[in-house]
């Protein structure tokens, strides 16, 4: 009987038919009343990474390239100054060249820390960024995510909430100028949940945004991914995700704005808490009910 079954075409309706029919020839125990299958598909570790272009217009991105380079200027002249050049905490033991442009760029963020870009690009840029993500979370089927406000009700106090739209904080916000080899180490960005970098000004020769295997080093694992800037496109991801910007060696400068989603980071990191998670059920045939489906194919047949 089974022999007979495999004589015609099996799609994926009739595969599972002949798995019930397999089933019954192998056991004369099975029930007679119906039952239902049920399962369950969680995403474990998964890292979704959003890239989304065409939210400005270029003459935005050239506005917004501006007050980046007037910043830059701005800061070059308080640093080539010893009676007003601040020295960075550096992220890295050991000694360094004078001119370490790395050693440069971390100058260049604390440095906004006291002289922010101008206010309106940086708010304008912070609301997109809160568009995308709740795109991103949309997309990814991740629920809302919690993060800490002062208090709506109780002023100076914290509290929890899910709203959309956080009111942009203190340097979540902050530009970057790259080029003559600049480049950005292995990193991630503590105390924040999603993190993302809108590119304003890309040579061709920009540096690429290196995403490191979160699942660790041992194969099949290990391997990065690298997302070419684009002029427009913003690049939305984990802030847990190891990441790395690789260095652009020419003269033309790669600008770029990059911001950070406030909320509890240890969400993305175990598999503690599921974001996506599926449920299914669907009926199984009776023997009876199989006996009967046999005798209808046969007659097909």
């Amino acid at each position: 009987q089974l022999a007979t079954c495999f004589n015609y075409k099996i799609d994926q309706t009739n595969m599972s038919r002949l798995f019930i029919l397999l089933l019954l020839s192998l056991s004369s125990h099975l029930a007679w009343s119906k039952w239902n299958a049920t399962g369950t598909v969680r995403n474990l570790w998964a890292t979704p990474v959003m890239e989304y272009s065409g939210l400005f217009s270029d003459e935005q991105l050239q506005a917004f390239a501006d007050d980046v380079k007037s910043s830059w200027a701005a800061f070059l002249k308080e640093r080539s100054d010893p009676r007003t050049r601040r020295v960075a905490k550096p992220q890295a033991f050991g000694t360094s060249t004078p001119g370490d442009k790395d050693r440069i760029n971390e100058e260049f963020f604390n440095y906004q820390g006291r002289n922010p870009i101008n206010q309106n690009t940086l708010e304008v840029v912070w609301q997109a960024f809160c568009f995308a993500v709740d795109k991103f979370l949309e997309e990814t089927g991740i629920p809302p995510i919690d993060y800490q406000r002062e208090s709506l009700t109780e002023p100076g106090t914290l509290e929890w909430t899910k709203d959309k739209g956080p009111r942009r904080g203190r340097q979540y916000c902050w530009s970057s100028l790259q080029f003559g080899g600049t480049h950005h180490d292995l990193h991630t960005h503590p105390g924040s949940s999603l993190a993302g970098t809108l590119y304003l000004e890309v040579p061709s020769d920009g540096g690429a945004l290196s995403l490191s295997d979160p699942r660790g080093p041992l194969p099949p694992f290990g391997y990065a991914y690298r997302v070419q800037p684009e002029a427009g496109k913003f690049v939305i991801f984990p802030a847990t995700l190891p990441h790395a910007v690789h260095s652009t060696p020419g003269e033309e400068p790669r600008i770029s704005i990059s911001c950070n989603f406030p909320g509890d980071w240890m969400k993305f990191t175990t598999s503690k808490v599921v974001y996506g998670e599926s449920k299914w059920d669907h009926p199984m045939m009776s023997r009876e009910e199989a006996m009967e489906e046999e005798k209808k194919k046969k007659k097909e047949l």
